[in-house]
């Protein structure tokens, strides 16, 4: 297993971090590698490269997978020495390697699949083991490009790897070099860069949430280490790509869902830990904002606007969205600090012993008794309250999301259904005050926007009156969880 943080290094720094290693006295190393797949790129398609490397003069052959969280990663290195011609790649050399064997025939099948060379990569490599808190940490300064037949780009990376010691000193050191250096966590590897350069591509799909599967025997406080490393690995992929400056729409509403999954969880679950930091919150709360406009432009041109269109034949001219601030935002040092931050939590050895079943109902029962208050008196709620309301209802979806699997699936499914058509109206009333706003602003240069203004005007107390009427049927004889 490979335990190693990756992080961008502005071109402007580059010349710093060489003159810090260079007084370490370290190791230079020319590198050449080339990366292999199947003709439909299966291996990329499941997060799996294989390659064959070039290191000085001698020659590594090395399979890499994806692991629990961008922190680590399956790796097997087998050195081939110096060898007097180019060797060939040989996946028979991993036959004893049982895990390395699962992965293959799990992406490849059974049947011998044939790799070819897809990408190149040409890195000069400045590279030194320091030693902090007990623990050994090499890093490297990786500085080169990826090659295709027909394409080429530039790689100037910083990584941190643990060789010996712990996940938690190797956090701790990076977070001394973040500032310093004005690094920015980019959790995609050397082989997804290689393979979107292969296919003529800049960003790699949106990455989604994925399942939760909690143990019933753990305790409280591990259950939410491992629901923040969740949301991680939701939110940086997509975080790397908006700093990269290559994100596309579904990008930027990935990294929001995964914020306000992991807004959620610390909203609600927080006081199963003491070692929660309370300024996360304020940060995630920043960058969640900072999302939200060009969020909020493309969500009223998917939900609003078509609807506007049926009744009219007016076209809506948007204008174009400027995101330079977000990726500086989501680049910037401070921002990086806090994913490490998150990281280290994670990684902690701190162990409350309180039971999980216990804790997650009573967090459950807090926050359901108070959208069942809201309920209560709904329609006589100022709109800014009936919004949060929504919020309650949204965070509530998460927090079960993330707890499901320790109830009945039968019973989880009969309270979700129940949740969902809420969670629609809700939403989609927060889009028509959203969508208000938006077109005042678009009125006053198009004047077509005053007739969806008008629209989206009229069509707010008929979809607040159906919120209402699905919040009535909500009670607290619905609820799933085993109140102790």
């Amino acid at each position: 297993m490979e335990i190693e943080l990756k992080f961008q290094l502005p071109e402007s720094k580059k010349k710093s971090v060489l003159q810090l290693l260079n007084k370490q006295k370290a190791q230079k190393i020319h590198l050449q590698a080339k990366y292999y797949d199947t003709a439909d790129r299966l291996l990329a398609k499941n997060y799996v490269a294989i390659r064959l490397r070039q290191e000085g003069e001698h020659w590594v052959q090395t399979f890499k997978a994806a692991s629990k969280n961008h922190l680590q990663r399956i790796e097997e290195d087998i050195y081939l020495g110096k060898c007097t011609k180019e060797p060939e790649l040989d996946l028979s050399l991993y036959k004893h390697n049982q895990t390395v064997q699962t992965v293959l025939r799990d992406v490849l099948g059974e049947q011998p699949a044939e790799l070819q060379l897809q990408f190149q990569t040409d890195v000069q490599r400045t590279f030194h083991v320091f030693e902090f808190a007990g623990s050994h940490i090499e890093v490297c300064l990786d500085d080169g490009e990826i090659r295709t037949p027909t394409d080429q780009a530039k790689i100037c990376e910083v990584e941190f790897e643990l060789k010996q010691g712990s996940a938690q000193s190797l956090i701790d050191f990076a977070k001394t070099w973040v500032d310093k250096y004005q690094l920015w966590l980019d959790v995609r590897s050397k082989a997804e860069q290689g393979n979107l350069l292969a296919i003529g591509k800049r960003v790699s799909p949106a990455t989604k949430a994925k399942s939760l599967i909690l143990d019933t025997d753990i305790s409280a406080e591990q259950a939410l280490k491992l629901m923040i490393e969740n949301t991680l690995n939701h939110i940086l992929p997509n975080a790397a790509a908006i700093a990269d400056g290559v994100a596309k729409a579904d990008h930027i509403h990935q990294a929001r869902v995964g914020l306000r999954r992991l807004r959620s969880a610390l909203k609600h679950f927080s006081n199963w830990s003491a070692h929660i930091d309370p300024a996360w919150e304020s940060q995630l709360a920043d960058i969640f904002r900072a999302l939200g406009q060009s969020r909020d432009y493309d969500a009223i041109q998917d939900s609003v606007i078509p609807l506007v269109k049926e009744v009219c034949d007016f076209d809506f001219p948007f204008p174009a969205k400027v995101d330079s601030n977000i990726a500086q935002l989501l680049s910037h040092t401070q921002t990086t600090q806090l994913f490490l931050s998150l990281f280290s939590f994670t990684y902690s050895e701190h162990q409350s012993k309180s039971k999980l079943s216990k804790q997650a109902a009573k967090s459950l029962s807090k926050l359901y008794q108070k959208i069942l208050k809201d309920a209560s008196q709904f329609s006589k709620l100022e709109v800014e309250q009936q919004h949060r309301t929504r919020k309650r209802v949204k965070q509530l979806r998460y927090c079960i999301d993330f707890i499901s699997r320790l109830y009945p699936e039968k019973q989880v499914q009969q309270f979700l259904n129940k949740l969902q058509p809420i969670q629609e109206y809700l939403g989609f009333y927060n889009d028509l005050f959203v969508a208000e706003q938006i077109f005042e602003q678009q009125a006053t240069k198009h004047p077509q926007f005053l007739f969806a203004l008008g629209w989206v005007k009229a069509q707010q107390p008929h979809v607040v009156k159906k919120a209402n009427k699905k919040l009535q049927g909500l009670s607290a004889k619905d609820i799933f969880w085993d109140e102790e």
